[in-house]
């Protein structure tokens, strides 16, 4: 036999051996129908609240886990356009965010409230990912309602203490040093002009007195704005603004651009203290010489903006790794319907801004606060 039909015979046993092997492993077809069973299966089971909604704004395919956490069959969610579902507050962001997805982005750890069936309003964090060839918007929420509610408590419990230190700062130590400086007065005077060394000693602790007396105050109205709940936001603001120049040296100013009328304590007091955190990071972080604080309101919104002059940061850094200040920023920011973005300026620097709706306060307790103040 020729050395070709010996290599003929060779390919010819090795297909028949391929063919043989495929037979003896029973290789066996494809199976979507089971496949779709096990997707199914899973969705259905999932503890998550998994979700399926079109670029028109319907919810299309949803799992149990919905019906489980808010109430409503799956056939009411189905029946309107999920924004209905969303609280009045967070329907501008919601929106937005889903513009967003619609553009091909993708969402991470997105924080909105949805309408329950009895009434209340549970807080959920959204993943989403969206197929614009399908017009779909594939997203898993979880519920996180209690988690944002410990998290409320836990700062309403730091701005009581905060507000506390500030009354003991300004009730005991203050005075304590305004009774420590007027016997040092009196001592001046029984030293009398007789004994000039001791006189001008006495002087110089009179003076050192009367500055720790000063800066004293000005931390205590650090801690605990006192003008914030009688004279409004503006001239809290104004107050904070001289009292960081007076504190740390750094040129800090405010101005209030339009009219702001008076809105719903709770709401002051978050924008306030975003206002500080944000003050706070430029001088420690950013090591910002000049700041400015800036209120506005139109069109029923409210805008603080702080702008600084210091190094500023990359908007991944802050995003990403912004630290426990800017994460307290954006949940303050959150609880009050805003928004908070934090960018680098193109004059150097950073700049903080939180808009968020405006809902005047006309309740009664804010004219009792502000008698009980003055």
């Amino acid at each position: 036999m020729s050395r070709s039909s010996t290599g003929g015979s060779k390919r010819i046993h090795s297909a028949i051996s391929v063919r043989q092997t495929a037979k003896n492993l029973k290789i066996a077809p494809a199976q979507p129908e089971r496949a779709m069973e096990d997707l199914s299966r899973f969705f259905d089971n999932s503890l998550g609240m998994l979700c399926v909604a079109s670029y028109d704004g319907y919810l299309t395919r949803l799992n149990p886990a919905w019906k489980k956490t808010l109430g409503w069959t799956l056939q009411q969610l189905q029946s309107k356009p999920y924004i209905d579902f969303v609280h009045p507050d967070d329907r501008a962001a919601t929106l937005s965010e889903a513009s967003h997805l619609a553009s091909g982005g993708r969402t991470i750890q997105f924080e909105n409230r949805y309408l329950s069936k009895d009434g209340t309003y549970r807080w959920l964090q959204w993943t989403a990912n969206s197929l614009p060839a399908r017009r779909q918007i594939y997203a898993i929420a979880y519920d996180v309602t209690e988690r944002i509610r410990l998290q409320k408590e836990i700062l309403e419990a730091a701005d009581r203490e905060k507000e506390r230190l500030g009354r003991e700062l300004h009730d005991g130590l203050c005075q304590n040093l305004a009774a420590i400086a007027a016997l040092n007065t009196a001592l001046a005077r029984k030293l009398g002009k007789g004994r000039a060394a001791c006189a001008g000693d006495v002087a110089e602790i009179g003076a050192q007195l009367r500055l720790s007396i000063r800066y004293a105050r000005d931390l205590a109205r650090g801690f605990s704005p006192e003008n914030l709940s009688s004279t409004g936001m503006a001239a809290a603001l104004a107050t904070y603004a001289a009292n960081v120049k007076a504190l740390y040296g750094v040129a800090c100013s405010f101005r209030a651009y339009k009219f702001v009328q008076r809105f719903a304590p709770d709401a002051e007091v978050h924008l306030f203290r975003i206002a500080q955190q944000a003050v706070d990071n430029a001088i420690k972080h950013g090591r910002a010489r000049r700041i400015e604080i800036g209120l506005s309101s139109r069109d029923g919104q409210v805008r603080l903006t702080i702008r600084d002059n210091g190094v500023g940061f990359s908007e991944k850094t802050a995003s990403e790794n912004g630290g426990i200040g800017l994460h307290i920023m954006n949940y303050r920011a959150q609880l009050i319907g805003g928004v908070l973005q934090v960018r680098r300026s193109i004059r150097g620097g950073a700049v903080v801004t939180c808009g968020f709706p405006l809902v005047p306060d006309t309740s009664t307790d804010r004219r009792r606060r502000a008698r009980q103040t003055s």
